[in-house]
């Protein structure tokens, strides 16, 4: 028989931020994004209640791997059989045990068993398996045995090696950086000129906490930002390294550029703002839907936004372009810090079959180019594979292509030996994005 549970009974405070963050771990399980899965488990709670939910979710998610050790070590036959409801609520409950000092014990304990017994709807032995594990934990935590180990997979780590040695890092600094939580960034929708004027307003509605590296970029304060009525209208949240890769295509007013995987048009918002004439080009007919969306909130156009599979033969208006971007599918490990589920997803086969979609994504944009013009080559990877060896692919396909000599003189210092941009989470705690500025042979 299920365990009873009055779900028209109102919830107490913590069990309900308790319950949302239950509700949106198991959803990420089920194969949603953390981000989508958070939507609408904050939208139900308000004020500090939204906070502590999101550190729930990220935080169980950024350290289940030593979790689950931790987990497995008080439980009779470790995780076998441990069905997937009662696992997500031990992990929950874990986090907390181990993580957040402030909750005390027994409140993590009786709070996240109630979540469970109401929203998991589960038999009676579990709700008193998840109890009965969950004060063995707090016992041990209590006593300084808390999970140990590492929270990134191995061939994660070499990645992340591989960066450092790319740019004179710490691999250790680099790799705890990638597993602490993102602080918020927001961009302005403006040229470099007119940033000023929105940052002003910003600070003093204390959503600007402080300057970034990258032009229009900035430390937010997530809840104000959320609040603001400006929002989507004349700033973004958006991450730094994300916004480096269109500031350092650096269009110039009237450009007509194509943005070959547009997605939701976030980078298509920004070109606009900056006087490109975008066309945006997306697999899916639901992201194009919002790309133009999001882009009419912000005062833009797009010139055309088209569904179509970008890999194979395209047909679009007009002629070539001045500047192509391909932000292409990649692992995404450069965004584990805001998308922690990565890491118990991406396998390191992955990487192959996502090489030869972005080597066919590139090879279309060489042929929408115009003479002259630019091809941006982007990841939010931080794996050679998708980044400076996906360039030499290209380049060495491609007779006359070249590396663009010189770029935006803010983006130096953000540069590797070959030029290009490689940001990571120990400057300005931007994301690992990879971007290559590659020059067309002029016409002869």
């Amino acid at each position: 028989m299920p365990y009873p549970h009055p779900a028209a009974a109102p919830l107490d405070p913590g069990v309900a931020v308790r319950a949302a963050a239950f509700a949106a771990l198991l959803e990420v399980e089920r194969g949603l994004g953390s981000q989508a899965a958070l939507q609408p488990a904050v939208a139900r709670l308000q004020g500090a209640d939204r906070g502590l939910c999101t550190e729930l979710v990220y935080g169980a998610l950024r350290r289940q791997r030593p979790i689950d050790r931790w987990i497995a070590r008080s439980c009779d036959r470790g995780l076998v059989g441990v069905e997937v409801p009662a696992l997500v609520a031990l992990r929950l409950g874990a986090y907390q045990l181990a993580e957040l000092p402030r909750i005390p014990a027994f409140a993590a304990v009786d709070a996240t068993v109630e979540a469970f017994k109401r929203t998991g709807k589960p038999h009676r032995g579990a709700v008193g398996f998840v109890h009965a594990v969950l004060r063995k934990l707090a016992g041990r935590a209590e006593h300084g045995d808390k999970p140990d180990g590492d929270d990134l997979p191995v061939w994660m780590q070499e990645r992340c090696a591989d960066l450092a040695a790319d740019l004179g890092l710490d691999t250790a600094d680099l790799c705890r950086a990638m597993s602490e939580q993102a602080p918020n960034h927001g961009q302005v929708l403006a040229p470099a000129h007119a940033v000023a004027a929105v940052a002003e307003r910003l600070r003093t509605d204390g959503v600007w906490l402080n300057d970034l590296a990258v032009p229009g970029a900035f430390v937010a304060d997530g809840a104000r930002a959320t609040q603001h009525p400006d929002l989507g209208r004349t700033f973004l949240l958006q991450d730094a390294g994300s916004a480096a890769v269109v500031r350092w295509l650096d269009p110039q007013p009237g450009w007509q550029v194509l943005d070959l995987c547009a997605g939701r048009g976030v980078k298509s918002a920004l070109l606009a703002a900056l006087g490109a004439e975008v066309t945006a080009v997306d697999l899916a007919a639901d992201k194009i839907a919002a790309a133009r969306r999001l882009v009419a909130a912000t005062g833009g156009k797009l010139v055309h936004a088209v569904a179509a599979d970008a890999t194979g033969n395209l047909a679009l208006p007009g002629g070539l372009y001045d500047a192509v971007l391909v932000d292409a599918p990649c692992t995404g490990l450069g965004t584990l810090r805001r998308r922690p589920e990565i890491r118990h997803r991406r396998r390191a086969a992955d990487l192959w079959a996502l090489t030869a979609i972005a080597d066919a994504l590139a090879d279309n944009a060489v042929r929408w180019v115009r003479p002259g013009g630019l091809v941006v080559l982007a990841t939010c990877s931080l794996c050679r594979e998708e980044g400076p060896l996906w360039a030499d692919r290209v380049l060495a396909r491609h007779s006359g292509l070249r590396r663009a000599q010189s770029g935006p003189v803010w983006a130096a210092p953000l540069c590797d030996a070959r030029g290009d941009l490689r940001t990571h989470p120990l400057v300005g705690g931007m994301d690992a994005f990879f971007a290559t500025r590659l020059v067309a042979p002029a016409q002869t």
